[in-house]
């Protein structure tokens, strides 16, 4: 790696950076074609990190060599009562120019990462593409942890499942609602237990059950539920989308989908993704986008055998609160 000058980023300098996220997105689109989108343009991209820059509290490091900027990190600081006070490192919050190697990456978050612990940010999450290997890498090598896989299916590469169930899949009305709220915790089930353990805390359990009753009375959602005897067994919907510079053009999201327990096996998340994929075919999208918590046993095996593709990761990082005053330059620490 060249010496680098580092130091800190500013809207200033949006247009090199802009310039490298292009040339970044122009290689993931090597990968993954339908990442040559209508997006892939130099005026989305110096939008796309205005907005950045002018809507929310981003603190970031450029690496300069002759004046000219070959790298940046950038991270929006945010609150909320699932991740407290964190550090979110967006899709197009880091680039590097494609003759630099992964160590450009490392040295940029070891830079950048110390004004984020001056912020209080101790939790640092960050989406990085996976059409090139250097930005995996350097993460990896930051110990940072894949939690949520994104991918994407080519809806003509889908092949619809053989021995699915029995059950009746339709198409969810205004009358289903009270079903919709008892579905909602099939996904946080799964979350909860092993190997994934996530928390559900009860305000977000009782906000989450509200949403899903409502769910019903969006216009342009598609809400598939499987029925046997009366009683639902799963659930599937589907959301139109804006393409940016991770998603297809013309694509349409996955958003929830759940089986319960007891239905595990039976074939009838199969027979809901053979009926959202016929209806979505119909409607015209050419593909579909979904995400999943990669430690979630059920939906970490189920959705690449639809024929989900990974094209970016969200990596964590937690580090330990007490490097705010144990350290070695705390002069309040003395060494023996």
């Amino acid at each position: 790696m060249k010496i680098c000058e580092f130091k800190p980023i500013s809207i200033d300098d949006i247009p090199a950076m802009a310039d490298l996220l292009i040339h970044r997105q122009s290689f993931e689109g090597e990968v993954f074609p339908f990442l040559k989108n209508s997006c892939l343009n130099v005026k989305y991209a110096t939008d796309i990190l205005g907005k950045l820059f002018v809507n929310n509290k981003v603190i970031g490091i450029g690496a300069f060599t002759n004046n000219e900027l070959v790298g940046y990190i950038i991270g929006e600081i945010k609150i909320d009562t699932l991740r407290g006070r964190h550090v979110w490192v967006p899709y197009e919050g880091i680039a590097i120019r494609m003759d630099q190697s992964s160590e450009l990456i490392r040295n940029l978050y070891a830079k950048v990462s110390v004004v984020w612990l001056e912020q209080g940010c101790f939790m640092h999450y960050t989406i990085i593409p996976l059409g090139n290997q250097v930005y995996y890498d350097a993460y990896q090598r930051l110990s940072f942890f894949i939690q949520q896989v994104h991918g994407v299916m080519n809806m003509e590469d889908y092949k619809p499942f053989e021995n699915v169930s029995d059950a009746e899949i339709r198409v969810a009305n205004k009358m289903d609602s009270e079903m919709m709220g008892k579905m909602s915790s099939i996904i946080q089930s799964y979350h909860n237990s092993a190997p994934t353990f996530e928390p559900a805390l009860p305000e977000v359990v009782l906000d989450m059950k509200a949403a899903y009753k409502s769910i019903v009375e969006e216009n342009d959602e598609t809400f598939l539920i499987a029925i046997r005897d009366m009683k639902e067994l799963g659930f599937q919907e589907y959301c139109p989308i804006t393409s940016d510079l991770m998603t297809p053009d013309n694509g349409v999201e996955l958003g929830i989908a759940g089986t319960y327990y007891s239905q595990m096996g039976r074939g009838v998340g199969k027979k809901l993704m053979n009926e959202g994929c016929r209806i979505m075919k119909e409607k015209g999208y050419n593909s579909m986008i979904t995400d999943w918590r990669i430690t979630n046993l059920a939906s970490s095996t189920f959705w690449p055998k639809c024929g989900f593709k990974p094209v970016a990761y969200r990596m964590v990082r937690y580090i330990n609160s007490n490097i705010a005053w144990a350290n070695f330059n705390n002069p309040s620490i003395k060494l023996l």
